[in-house]
């Protein structure tokens, strides 16, 4: 422990406040003064009230009981202050001096609790060599309670009277810039002092220098700059900087506090590279901290999005990516890749491979659509395919968007024409496995349904009841995406397609081991023809799965314990046995074990 300077002073006081439930009638400012220590009534207690000029407005004194009054008082901003023989003056709130003080909006109740003690501490405190005006400068005990606050004068120097005989640290603020004494990060490397009764401990605190942190972004696998990187550091307080790197991949930022808590994202320009996501980083005061940011090399493919009509640029259009081949969309909408203000769309970073585009507008002036090769399209069959390199940013062609339009609909029962609730409707082949989010595009209220803000193509529609007693269908009655019924839909107008649902069939059989006991693991049934997911499960403790939603149709069943294994022990889909299925009845026995291979 460091010991300051210490002076012979004068007895001087030291207060806490604390708002308690005093209330006070309109125009009066009442409430108890009480010792902190002690918890009693502090009587002849004064308080007094200011106004922002720390002109004298009004003051009461305590009784026996230690209520005070103050009649009488304007509504408005005020400062407001209880003193009292042998007790240090209080600020509200809490604070140990008027330019501390907050601004209180009166009249309302005020409590206060002041606390006896004889020591004082004071100091200056200074940034790169000047006095610190208006820095904040917080008392705390050596068990990090709070004694109280003041504010620097126009010179720096700061003040505590009636501190009680204790050791204690400080934390300063000043600016963007925290720390405690002796320039340390945090409270439990601050150093300490003591204040002793009737002394006056000195202690002066210069703040650390800015430092300053580097960032060069390079790529992983041959460690060349990243042109046109950009970075964010995020810190505890607004606002995030951001950077951009020129050629050589370099970003400096200077001038930043060096004890905040800062952690750095960094990304590419055009999607090539994964992005840096938050790294903590350390900086030295008054130095530079330089900070090696690897990037991996990823692909990404760049288009512009026009209004097909008037070929105008269209920002807020996002498109969510489809790696082939593809069994199922999510019901979710995940916007990574949006366009700018410019229309450029940016999709990546993403791995190697192929891929096929649903576009989801943001601006519900236009409608989604599967990518086609010139212009939009519903038919995910008809859709571009876009390939995407390593390490490179692959142009294709404009998409092109189209005013919104919507289908709805009623979802029956086929044999007895009740209205069935609580069956999602896609426009695609919907993957259950995140499931649904049963918007309004699910059957509700007498079976309606509601798909909005789709492109004006042809669409097939996929009932997906969430029920478990009916089978998944298709537009017009069909097993599968292949047989159904694209409904057309037109710009600004309403389609209507209804459909008449089947009960549900089903596969049901064990998953076991390579011993042939029951294990546990992941089922997942395929359309045959079309590879679509349809439905999946887990087993029970015994081992016993069930899979639901099947209408009449072959079926492809994959199942998961310790590896992929198609049923019967095939690699692949191409290579599975299809299982025929019926609706409204079960094919049971379908056993599923590791594969051989």
């Amino acid at each position: 422990m460091k010991r300051a300077l210490f002076l012979a002073a004068a007895i001087p006081i030291v207060a806490l406040l604390t708002t308690g439930p005093a209330m006070a009638d309109e125009g009066i400012v009442a409430g108890v003064v009480k010792a902190a220590d002690s918890g009693e009534p502090v009587a002849g207690a004064c308080v007094t009230l200011f106004d922002l000029d720390l002109k004298e407005t009004g003051s009461g004194c305590a009784g026996a009981d230690g209520r005070y009054e103050i009649a009488g008082v304007v509504p408005g901003k005020y400062k407001a202050r209880a003193t009292a023989a042998g007790y240090a003056e209080l600020w509200a709130y809490n604070k140990g001096s008027s330019l501390a003080a907050e601004v209180l909006d009166l009249p309302h109740g005020l409590d206060f609790s002041l606390r006896q003690g004889t020591a004082t501490v004071r100091g200056q405190i200074t940034a790169e060599g000047r006095p610190a005006a208006g820095a904040s400068v917080s008392l705390t005990d050596q068990n990090q309670r709070w004694w109280s606050t003041v504010l620097t004068a126009a010179d720096g120097t700061y003040s505590f009277s009636g501190v009680k005989a204790d050791t204690y640290t400080m934390a300063i603020t000043y600016g963007d810039r925290t720390q405690w004494i002796r320039q340390k990060s945090s409270f439990p490397e601050a150093d300490t002092f003591a204040a002793e009764e009737g002394q006056v401990a000195v202690v002066d605190e210069a703040m650390v220098p800015y430092g300053k942190l580097r960032v060069v972004a390079t790529d992983e696998k041959t460690g060349a700059p990243v042109a046109g990187a950009c970075s964010q550091l995020n810190r505890p307080r607004p606002p995030e900087l951001r950077k951009c790197a020129g050629a050589d991949g370099v970003m400096l930022y200077e001038d930043v506090p060096p004890f905040d808590y800062h952690t750095l994202s960094v990304w590419g320009p055009d999607g090539t590279h994964y992005p840096v996501n938050g790294q903590q980083v350390h900086l030295t005061p008054g130095q530079t901290t330089e900070f090696g940011a690897p990037m991996k090399p990823a692909a990404s493919v760049v288009a512009t999005v026009r209004d097909a009509k008037t070929e105008a640029p269209l920002e807020r259009i996002c498109v969510d990516t489809y790696a082939l081949p593809i069994v199922g969309v999510l019901d979710a909408d995940y916007r990574y890749y949006c366009s700018d203000a410019d229309g450029k769309l940016v999709i990546g970073p993403i791995d190697p491979g192929s891929y096929k585009l649903l576009v989801k507008p943001l601006d519900e002036r236009y409608g989604m659509q599967w990518a086609g090769p010139d212009g939009g399209t519903g038919d995910i069959g008809q859709a571009r395919t876009v390939t995407a390199e390593l390490g490179k940013a692959v142009p294709t062609a404009d998409i092109k968007m189209d005013p919104a339009g919507t289908i709805t609909g009623k979802v029956t029962d086929r044999a007895t024409a009740a209205p069935v609730n609580g069956v999602c409707v896609y426009p695609y082949a919907v993957d259950p496995r995140i499931g649904f989010r049963f918007d309004v595009n699910c059957s509700r209220n007498g079976g309606v349904y509601t798909i909005k803000g789709l492109g004006p193509y042809n669409w097939p529609l996929e009932f997906a009841s969430s029920r478990g007693d009916y089978a998944w269908q298709w537009s017009g009655g069909g097993a599968d995406r292949f047989a159904a019924r694209p409904v057309r839909v037109r710009p600004g107008a309403s389609a209507t397609e209804n459909a008449a649902l089947v009960p549900n069939g089903a596969i049901s059989g064990r998953i076991l081991d390579k011993d042939g006991k029951p294990t546990f693991g992941y089922v997942y049934a395929f359309s045959a023809r079309t590879g679509d997911i349809v439905d999946w499960a887990t087993p029970d403790s015994n081992g016993q799965y069930t899979v639901n939603g099947l209408t009449t149709q072959n079926v492809k069943i994959k199942h998961y314990t310790d590896a992929d294994c198609w049923y019967r022990d095939a690699a692949d889909f191409a290579s599975a046995t299809p299982i025929p299925v019926t609706a409204g009845q079960t094919t049971g026995g379908v056993d599923l074990r590791p594969c051989r291979r």
